[in-house]
């Protein structure tokens, strides 16, 4: 399906119109001949115009019925117009006149039992596709998709009413007109933007031109809550509304600066083709729009859809976006790049992966930043019907696990789009063409703004106070919360937050997650938290105070460190005591080096102390190095009996073996940090 023309919103949502030359009614497609509407056909094809690709089939297959072809044409115009009633009957038409060349209409009538909710029906359609759709090229890719298409059957047909529940509703008051509302960008908690063509009639454009002026574009505008109800505010003030041109969706950066947003126009090829643009905030008013460079937007290809989230490195946004561009899993894919906010400098784009991708479409995503989740909607996971509201944990490529499906209680068997939460976490906005969306042309046709409320939310969180070791409270200290993927292991950092001036803090958390929550803060080694919300079914808030050590000046003993005689092989137990201290340091505090220093007694020449007191600090760094830890971030150093911390005599010439054995020690010393790691050294 070519689903950034069907979903994304430029011209044919809009439900604007192409005919040749004048606006004229059926009676022009009548009378023309059978070669000037193949010819137009194929213009409607080229501009991804269904309405007019119907009307001019529906006359071709008044002229031949016989034509199967045509047939299939029409049932497939009418599908990605999302008239599926239709659909449906020339879809089994199709069928029954050819079953082994049209077998894949199968496949679209089990979908459209899906939008319908009648599963069973579809799983007899999913089930027949399979068995017959064998010996074709792309049976594969549809074979695949289809048994995907039965898991979500299952899934809806799974409903579990005993978990939280979300109301959604069509947005009360006068925001949703018979056209599209897309693209919301939520500015408070009684404020945000949507994109919206102004206009309760169809629309028609004409073949000799692509803008006449009195075709109205869309534009983002401003909705405010009044009482229990949104309304219209108008034209937002921004520049993007000035371009003359139609805006697609459009995404603010966390810290508001900057405005990304779609710009859709028609190619050489006169096929839709949206591009990515950025303005930015200059002494609180916004600049100009940019394209951004070539190497995000590839001629030829649509980059739309932008979210922007923030990044486990400072400095920098993270924008996800959609494109069809190639090297993807297949359709339109979701993909990032990185922008370096001091430099002013954009990164390649990279694809977000398998995790969030598959073979079909996925559109529409929105970063959450409080929960660290990107949502999303695709059309190749197990889905209740249509698109569906997917998420997942992470940035960028790393993600906890392949994405979920948000579920019956917000997904319907219709498309659900541009899911967002408002800042109380309890309401947010979804776009869907679900039963209570106000239909133009026919049902189904077009996508509003829905209203979210969930009922019985789980609240979870953490709190506590911070100290030094002598109860002394500390201010500025950042808590950095990781989680661990239980598939390959690796931790990703969910979110940075700073404790108040008096050590305190309180930090919501997300529901199934296992944290890690580092406490850092500079001239104090760091110290960690370890939680867990899996399983977790009701509201709870965990206790936990954290007590910080300052990075002391001098050598650290590590207790326990003993050696054979004459030998700096590292007993078992001399492992053990490295790996519950200076290894446990170490890994907490990824950012300092470390002088590891081994001393001895002053039995024997100094030249033999010497070095067997470097053998013995080079062994314990080579341990450590055998567990993972850089050897960038330790220098190994033998003093011999050069710095003794006790006597090893005493006053009267006798020996000390107490003194003695307190100098036959290994310790360490912080010496410095490690500069800051940048992952890509082109950015």
């Amino acid at each position: 399906m070519n689903v950034i023309n069907r979903l994304l919103p430029i011209s044919l949502l809009a439900l604007i119109l192409w005919v040749p030359g004048k606006a004229q009614n059926q009676s022009y497609f009548a009378d023309a001949k059978t070669g000037i509407l193949k010819r137009n056909l194929q213009d409607a094809y080229r501009k991804n115009d269904y309405y007019t690709q119907i009307d001019i089939l529906e006359e071709l297959l008044k002229r031949k019925p016989e034509k199967v072809n045509w047939q299939f044409k029409l049932a497939r115009a009418y599908d990605e117009s999302r008239n599926y009633q239709p659909a449906m009957d020339h879809y089994s038409k199709t069928y029954y006149a050819d079953p082994k060349k049209y077998a894949v209409c199968l496949f679209h009538m089990g979908r459209i039992m899906k939008t319908r909710e009648q599963y069973q029906m579809a799983g007899v359609y999913f089930d027949r596709f399979i068995k017959e759709y064998r010996e074709q090229k792309d049976s594969k890719y549809y074979r695949n998709w289809a048994k995907a298409e039965l898991g979500g059957i299952e899934l809806a047909m799974a409903e579990d009413t005993s978990k939280r529940q979300a109301n959604v509703v069509p947005l009360a008051g006068n925001i949703n007109k018979a056209h599209i509302e897309f693209s919301p960008v939520i500015l408070d908690s009684t404020t945000f933007w949507y994109t919206s063509l102004p206009s309760d009639t169809i629309v028609y454009r004409y073949e000799n031109t692509l803008d006449p002026p009195e075709v109205p574009l869309q534009q983002v505008f401003l909705a405010q809550k009044q009482g229990q109800e949104w309304e219209n505010a108008g034209l937002a003030p921004i520049p993007l509304n000035e371009l003359g041109d139609n805006i697609g969706s459009l995404a603010l950066s966390p810290d508001k600066q900057r405005l990304y947003f779609t710009r859709c126009s028609y190619n050489w090829q006169r096929k839709i083709s949206c591009k990515l643009y950025v303005c930015h905030m200059e002494g609180g008013q916004w600049g100009e729009p940019e394209l951004l460079d070539g190497q995000i937007n590839l001629d030829n290809y649509t980059s739309t859809h932008p979210t922007v989230g923030p990044s486990s490195k400072p400095d920098r946004d993270v924008i996800y976006f959609t494109s069809d561009r190639p090297g993807g899993k297949g359709g339109n894919d979701i993909w990032y790049f990185r922008y370096r906010i001091s430099k002013n400098k954009y990164e390649k784009p990279r694809n977000c992966g398998n995790k969030v991708n598959t073979p079909q479409d996925e559109i529409t995503p929105h970063f959450d930043v409080p929960s660290h989740r990107l949502y999303f909607s695709s059309e190749g996971r197990q889905s209740i019907g249509g698109f569906d509201v997917f998420y997942t944990v992470g940035e960028r490529s790393k993600w906890l696990g392949k994405a979920e499906n948000a579920g019956t209680q917000l997904n319907s068997p219709l498309d659900d789009l541009y899911y967002m939460l408002f800042d109380d976490r309890e309401t947010g906005l979804l776009v869907s063409n679900r039963d209570g969306s106000i239909a133009l042309k026919h049902p189904h046709c077009c996508d509003d703004l829905f209203y979210v409320q969930w009922k019985n939310l789980i609240r979870l969180a953490i709190e506590g106070e911070i100290t030094d070791k002598k109860d002394n409270k500390l201010a500025g200290v950042e808590l950095v919360l990781y989680s661990q993927d239980s598939i390959d292991g690796e931790e990703l950092i969910l979110n940075r937050v700073t404790a108040d001036e008096n050590g305190n803090f309180n930090v919501r958390l997300e529901e199934n997650i296992d944290y890690r929550i580092q406490f850092e803060k500079e001239g104090y080694f760091s110290e960690e938290v370890k939680v867990s919300t899996i399983g977790k079914t009701e509201s709870d808030t965990l206790f936990r105070n954290v007590k910080l050590a300052r990075i002391p000046d001098e050598e650290i003993i590590i207790p326990n460190i003993l050696y054979d005689f004459d030998d700096a092989s590292l007993t078992s137990q001399a492992k053990t005591a490295i790996d519950t201290s200076i290894y446990q340091i170490l890994i907490h505090n990824p950012q300092i080096i470390v002088e590891i220093s081994s001393h001895t007694d002053s039995k024997g020449t100094h030249a033999y102390n010497e070095h067997l007191s470097q053998q013995r600090a080079e062994s314990v760094v080579k341990y450590l190095r055998s567990k993972g830890i850089d050897k960038e971030r330790m220098q190994p150093k033998g003093y011999g009996e050069t710095q003794p911390i006790a006597p090893n005599v005493f006053t009267d010439g006798s020996d000390n073996p107490a003194g003695r054995a307190k100098n036959r020690r290994t310790a360490f010393r912080v010496i410095g940090q490690m500069p800051v790691d940048v992952e890509y050294e082109d950015f």
